[in-house]
């Protein structure tokens, strides 16, 4: 899984379509660990003019959930279970950064952290998540990564 998303990544600094829209970075991934960085930007303020919790929610719940398919092996998915966020400040400007990184690995349950951090380094949120691996039958249907088609052609398969 690791060098799909290595492939993903190189074709793709967002690796997906939701951070287009968004308009973040995935900065790293190896297994358990993984980092993705927002500009905060006005598009994703809320109506005080901080930044929005949803926007900081998803670069961190990005970069657990990009850990964690890291981890796994070929064939395998994974989905969440449950996750929490605790806000610490509000953010106003600058680059958002979550960290995130797995606490417990488990066959089937992992559990993650990730902190979210502003330029200064100042911790702005911290999220924590329980995430599922889940094997090739129970993940049928749902197991092709966005953009492997982008990857197979230019591997010339």
């Amino acid at each position: 899984m690791q060098n799909s998303l290595q492939c993903l990544r190189m074709l793709d600094e967002t690796m997906m379509p939701f951070g287009r829209t968004i308009g973040f970075t995935v900065e790293k991934v190896v297994s358990g660990e993984a980092v993705v960085s927002v500009n905060c930007l006005p598009h994703l303020h809320n109506v005080f003019g901080y930044t929005h919790g949803g926007a900081i929610f998803s670069i961190a719940d990005t970069a657990i959930g990009l850990a964690h398919l890291a981890s796994l092996a070929e064939g395998q998915t994974a989905t969440t279970v449950e996750s929490r966020i605790t806000y610490m400040r509000p953010a106003l400007a600058g680059i958002l950064r979550a960290t995130a990184r797995v606490v417990k690995l488990g066959r089937t349950l992992s559990f993650y952290e990730c902190d979210i951090t502003d330029n200064a380094k100042r911790l702005m949120a911290r999220v924590s998540a329980t995430m599922m691996a889940l094997n090739e039958e129970q993940s049928r249907g749902r197991n092709t990564l966005h953009g492997m088609e982008m990857v197979l052609t230019t591997e010339g398969v």
